[in-house]
């Protein structure tokens, strides 16, 4: 069975039978591949191999950075990286791996490592380093209606 829940009350959103096509036959969704770069000798192509690698010890913990994967499929993998600093969008996959004590399979962390200095500017990588950080941040969730914060009960009795 396929089940689709809410991830922040964990209600049951959807359930179906699991389709037999996916990877080893385990009846999970098949996942998309990253595609191979133009070129494997160029620094973007090794960049390319190297989110790849990251993509598949990521799917190995459970989590599958279909996003990602399709950003790197039509951009390239320094494309992708590039559109989403620009963009300020960060990935979901980032925050789940850096609370679960992995933020060196971040893009984020990649994007800094010395060796692709030559592919991404110094306020790229500075970005990508706040990004990391802000990333392992909990979220400040909002109190009452509108954020409004209660008055304290007091007992009048």
């Amino acid at each position: 069975m396929m089940l689709t829940y809410c991830g922040r009350c964990g209600w049951t959103l959807h359930l179906s039978p699991a389709r037999a096509d996916g990877p080893a036959g385990h009846g999970l969704a098949a996942y998309e591949e990253v595609a191979a770069p133009a070129d494997e000798q160029t620094l973007e192509g090794q960049f390319q191999l190297r989110c790849r690698d990251l993509i598949g010890e990521i799917r190995s913990l459970g989590f599958n950075p279909n996003v990602w994967v399709a950003m790197i499929n039509s951009l390239g993998a320094a494309g992708a990286a590039r559109k989403l600093l620009a963009d300020h969008h960060m990935l979901v996959v980032t925050p789940w791996l850096v609370r679960r004590g992995r933020p060196e399979l971040t893009l984020e962390h990649e994007i800094g490592q010395p060796r692709w200095s030559g592919l991404f500017t110094d306020e790229e990588r500075a970005e990508a380093a706040r990004r990391q950080a802000r990333a392992g941040q909990t979220p400040h969730r909002r109190r009452g209606w509108l954020g409004a914060r209660r008055a304290p009960r007091r007992s009048g009795f």
